[in-house]
């Protein structure tokens, strides 16, 4: 798709925003109020998918009504009109408690305001009532108990301004409500079962923004900004150095609405770091994502994450549901004169190699173009699709992203990257063993979660009362794991590092010695050392099959090791290494690292002048 930004001009984040959007226009139905585009089945139906899509354009054609052609314009003018009609056939309908419709109400609310009321002062006084009268059943119904309340929030804010009187007992709920959720540090948990991942950038902090330019004098506002501001130490920790976010967590369909925190921090006038860093960080994330397959046949966003992938979406995930990284567009809404087209995108500034992101139980560490999270993993119920997978691993990465399994069979096919895993054993026999491949146990639990600036830590609790406590220790660019297993019977334990994209057509060099194995190819370097495991240990390394990979549609290489381990007290310890460039990795590589248990308990880690001391007791 090439480059769109050679200055970083306002026409050339419009013309982004037509990219994407403008495909969608013959879709539209005749009366505007629904985009009927639809290849895949969603948990709310395909109905409210029209209603969604018409309104997640909206994010960012709200900003931009002063630049959209007027049939756009109209057209939109005319989807709200009869969608808030309940004499016409595209009548959005009566909503229900928990109703996918109240998350696609703050858009089109927002859009009525923006520009002086631009888009509000095209309907009549009746039309107007009619689509406050849709839009205040938001302040009737149950809400989720996490980032819903602040769509109350919104769409009650911008009813007020508008002069309608609301349901004020349910909004005032919302902030309270909102509380609750609140973590300290800049971060919110999403509901009371809910996780530590991107809602907060693109759901807490973006509504708290907007909330506090629509309300600057709100005693809250203030609040909301200041916690915006503390979460921005963090955030910019989440981007690579070439643009890249590190995948994690659910709803990754988003893509580049990972970005829409910074356009909200320049909107609201908060500069934690230099304006030209923040587009720095905007623009380098949207080349990426345009370097990506993430357009379908008809140039419509598709569902995946770095090519069209369903297994990644989740239930709640229509074929229109990726036009939330509209959010991004919030910056179109910015004065023609605004700083922020004129400033120029630059790096960020040097960043310390490792920073503990306490809140999400994670470690980020920065190793040359390639971000890392070390996750202890998040305590409490998971609940979302393939949680392990995205909540659990103990290492996600800006390049290598993460894999997903196509089946639970075999290791090709599970595709358990940066996991470690316990198959129960029946027999000591190798070869009825090797014929025993799939039906692994993953972490999908955690307890005692850890993290300092040394390591992240955490418990993982087996059914049959055995445990295991992992060490995730960041040292120059690799991931140390310590292991302490605590197994009540036999199991074959299997630990793997990053998944390196290897297609058949290219040449792909896998190298071993008695404690290592390495691939290396075009796409990079990925490897596994052993430095503590019973000598009956064995490598393990498979090629996973293809669609596996969030981050490549091909086959990939997969470094492992297993041992079968009987029932009682073991210490493993293991060494992961993975980097996009072979040569930076092959000095990386040729690190020597000395492990010493100075008690039972105490753990010194060496190489060249570095060294860390972990007690396990701790």
């Amino acid at each position: 798709m090439g480059n769109y930004f050679y200055k970083g001009s306002k026409e050339e984040y419009f013309q982004l925003f037509k990219r994407i959007n403008t495909p969608l226009r013959p879709f539209y139905s005749q009366s505007g109020a629904r985009i009927k585009y639809i290849h895949n089945g969603v948990g709310y139906g395909n109905k409210i998918a029209e209603i969604e899509g018409f309104s997640r354009v909206l994010w960012g054609a709200g900003p931009a009504f002063n630049q959209l052609d007027q049939e756009w314009f109209q057209m939109i003018v005319s989807g709200i009109k009869c969608g808030t009609d309940p004499n016409h056939p595209d009548y959005w309908g009566e909503i229900n408690d928990r109703d996918q419709r109240i998350v696609e109400m703050p858009a089109i609310a927002l859009a009525l305001i923006y520009h002086e009321n631009l888009l509000w002062n095209q309907f009549s006084s009746q039309e107007q009532q009619q689509i406050a009268n849709w839009l205040s059943q938001i302040l009737e119904k149950e809400c989720a108990d996490g980032n819903w309340q602040f769509f109350k929030v919104i769409v009650g804010t911008v009813l007020k301004r508008l002069g309608f009187s609301i349901n004020d007992r349910d909004y005032l709920a919302a902030f309270e409500k909102i509380e609750d959720c609140y973590l300290g540090e800049g971060w919110y948990r999403d509901s009371s079962r809910g996780r530590q991942d991107y809602y907060n950038p693109f759901a807490f902090h973006y509504y708290g923004l907007v909330y506090s330019v629509l309300e600057p004098d709100a005693e809250i506002s203030a609040i909301y900004q200041q916690r915006a501001l503390r979460f921005s130490k963090d955030y910019h920790h989440f981007f690579a150095e070439n643009g890249a976010n590190v995948p994690f967590g659910r709803s990754m369909i988003y893509r580049f609405a990972v970005s829409c925190f910074w356009s909200a921090m320049v909107w609201a006038g908060l500069t934690p770091i230099s304006l030209g860093e923040m587009k720095g960080i905007i623009q380098r994330n949207i080349s990426w994502w345009l370097e990506k397959e993430i357009f379908d046949e008809n140039g419509i966003l598709s569902l995946g994450y770095t090519y069209e992938q369903l297994t990644v979406t989740e239930p709640y995930n229509s074929t229109l549901s990726p036009l939330w990284l509209n959010k991004l567009f919030l910056l179109l809404d910015l004065p023609d004169n605004h700083p922020f087209w004129t400033t120029k995108a630059i790096p960020l500034k040097a960043r310390q190699e490792t920073y503990p992101l306490s809140k999400a139980k994670m470690i980020a560490m920065h190793d040359g173009q390639h971000t890392v999270f070390l996750n202890a993993g998040q305590t409490g119920v998971n609940y979302h699709l393939l949680s392990n997978e995205k909540y659990l691993k103990f290492a996600y990465s800006s390049y290598f992203g993460f894999s997903i399994p196509r089946s639970y069979e075999t290791k090709s096919s599970f595709a358990m990257d940066s996991m470690i895993g316990l198959r129960r054993s029946y027999s000591h026999d190798e070869a009825s063993i090797d014929r025993l491949e799939g039906n692994y146990l993953v972490r999908n639990n955690v307890e005692n979660s850890r993290v300092t600036n040394t390591y992240s830590a955490s418990t993982w609790r087996i059914p049959d009362g055995s445990s295991i406590r992992t060490w995730l220790i960041p040292f120059d660019g690799w991931q140390i794991r310590v292991h302490r297993l605590f197994l009540k019977k036999d199991y074959m334990v299997y630990e793997t590092g990053f998944a390196l994209s290897a297609p058949p057509e290219i040449d792909t060099k896998v190298a071993s010695s008695e404690n290592e194995h390495f691939a290396t190819n075009k796409n990079g370097f990925t490897g596994l050392k052993v430095f503590c495991w019973p000598q009956s240990y064995r490598q393990s390394p498979v090629t996973c099959y293809p669609n596996t990979s969030i981050m490549t549609w091909e086959n990939t290489f997969l470094p492992g090791v297993e041992c079968l381990l009987t029932a009682g007290e073991h210490f493993l310890i293991t060494g992961i290494y993975g980097h996009p460039s072979k040569d930076h990795a092959k000095q990386k590589w040729a690190q020597k690292f000395d492990i010493t248990f100075l008690s039972d308990s105490i753990v010194r880690i060496a190489n060249n002048d570095r060294d860390k001391t972990i007690n396990l007791d701790e």
